[in-house]
């Protein structure tokens, strides 16, 4: 996890984004947090909203690694909605991405927003690990 200020294990551009991707995703009376999972064979960061009585549930994942995102393919004419959030696809799968712009004014994607299959996958990890334990 990461606080206002903390932000061990994570990498630069992670630590620079974290407070700007805490604001855009924040879910009222919870924890945002940034944790660190792999995808495949990439390692990956995702934001997660931590209930109060510790309940993890994944926002998002980021689009930094080059490999995530050459992952996205952003629908042909997509316009992003007034949240920044535009549609897209990762293989087969229908996903929505929220956009951030690069410093020439380009769009860019920044989180791949959870749905089902990105939560299954991820719990499923989680459970491996704890079942290691």
């Amino acid at each position: 996890m990461c606080g206002s200020v903390s932000a061990i294990g994570l990498e630069q551009q992670e630590r620079e984004l974290w407070p700007y991707l805490r604001e855009r995703q924040r879910e009222p009376g919870r924890l945002m947090a940034l944790m660190r999972g792999v995808l495949g064979d990439t390692e990956v960061a995702a934001v997660v909203a931590v209930a109060p009585d510790g309940a993890v549930k994944p926002v998002g994942v980021l689009a930094l690694p080059d490999t995530i995102a050459s992952e996205i393919t952003l629908e042909p004419g997509g316009h992003a909605d007034d949240r920044g959030v535009r549609p897209a696809k990762v293989g087969d799968y229908d996903v929505e991405v929220l956009m951030d712009e690069r410093p020439d004014g380009t769009p860019r994607p920044l989180v791949i927003l959870a749905t089902s299959w990105i939560e299954q996958y991820l719990l499923l990890y989680a459970r491996q690990l704890w079942h290691r334990r």
